[in-house]
Formats: C-alpha cells, sequence, structure tokens
C-alpha cells in the first residue's frame, strides 16, 4: 500500500510540476502523499523483513517507529482539541487563502470543489468568502462578478410528480 501510494504522489508531482500549480510546497497534496508512501513503505519493509529474517533488532525498530507514530497522532489530536480557536482559525485562513487564489492553483481548487460538492457548502463559513477571488469579486467588472463557483450551487433531486389525474381529455402545452 505505501508502495502504491508513494507511485501516485510521484506521478501527481510530476503532473503539478508540468502545469506548476501550487506555490506552497509543503501544501502539495502531491508532496504530502509522497511523504506517506515513503513512511508507509519504510515501516512496513522494515517490519517485513524483521519477520520473515527473525530479527529481533528491526522488529523492536518496527514496534518503536510504530509507537512513535502513534503517539505523533496521539499527540497532534491533543493539541488540535486544546487550541480549537487557534486550530479553526487557521483552517479558516487557509480556506481564504486557496479561494483568493483558486484558479491559479488547480489541486487546491480540485479539493475544494470536491468538499463543496460533498457536503454541500460554500466557501469556508458562507459564499460571501468567495468575495476575496479577484474573479468573484462584486465589485469586479467580469462575468463571474459576485457570483460562486458552480460546485457551490446545491442541485436538488427532481421528484416526479405522483399526482394522477382524474379528467379523461389532457392537454400538454409546451412553453416556447
Amino acid at each position: 500500500m505505501g508502495l502504491c501510494v508513494l507511485c501516485v504522489g510521484v506521478y501527481a508531482e510530476v503532473e503539478r510540476q508540468k502545469n506548476r500549480t501550487l506555490e506552497g510546497l509543503f501544501l502539495a497534496p502531491a508532496v504530502v502523499l509522497i511523504l506517506l508512501g515513503l513512511v508507509m513503505f519504510t515501516v512496513s519493509v522494515v517490519g517485513m523483513v524483521g519477520s520473515l529474517r527473525d530479527n529481533k533488532t528491526l522488529l523492536h525498530m518496527f514496534l518503536c517507529v510504530l509507537c512513535v507514530l502513534l503517539l505523533l497522532q496521539a499527540i497532534g489530536l491533543t493539541l488540535a482539541l486544546i487550541f480549537e480557536n487557534k486550530t479553526s482559525a487557521l483552517f479558516q485562513s487557509s480556506i481564504r487563502e486557496g479561494i483568493k487564489h483558486y484558479y491559479d492553483d488547480l489541486d487546491f481548487k480540485n479539493i475544494l470543489d470536491y468538499m463543496q460538492e460533498k457536503f454541500s457548502c460554500c466557501g469556508g463559513d458562507e459564499y460571501k468568502d468567495w468575495g476575496v477571488n479577484q474573479y468573484h469579486f462584486c465589485n469586479g467588472t467580469g462575468p463571474l462578478a459576485c457570483g460562486v463557483p458552480y460546485t457551490c450551487c446545491v442541485r436538488k433531486k427532481v421528484i416526479a410528480n405522483t399526482h394522477t389525474h382524474t379528467h379523461t381529455h389532457t392537454h400538454a402545452h409546451k412553453i416556447s
């Protein structure tokens, strides 16, 4: 699995370099996938080789690395909960900065589009967050001024009319 994640990350990074998206290196999803894939692959290989060769040193190293990763996750979760307001503010400022550069950053654009469609939301807090984007700024003159991206639109499911008519003659009128 780690090798698959690593390969996907490398492929995404190659594509990102072709298109030159995302200015912040560590914000790039491709870089995150590469780092995650490297860690997963390395830890898994150490555990596998240690198990196959009955090497206690490698097995102890495998155990220690897993314990450290678990501890880091627990610390990260605890800090996020303790500093919930700062975490939320950092998240909101990151979203607003991403919205500001929405059309310049293909990776973030795809992530934000997916999130807005998946959770039927628009922007960080509300649709007015899109006012920071140069194309959606209300005083702008472009076709997107005072608007939002298509992924903000809530698409309701069409419900068929199940009401039955008792009339014997019905006429259909077409609106031109």
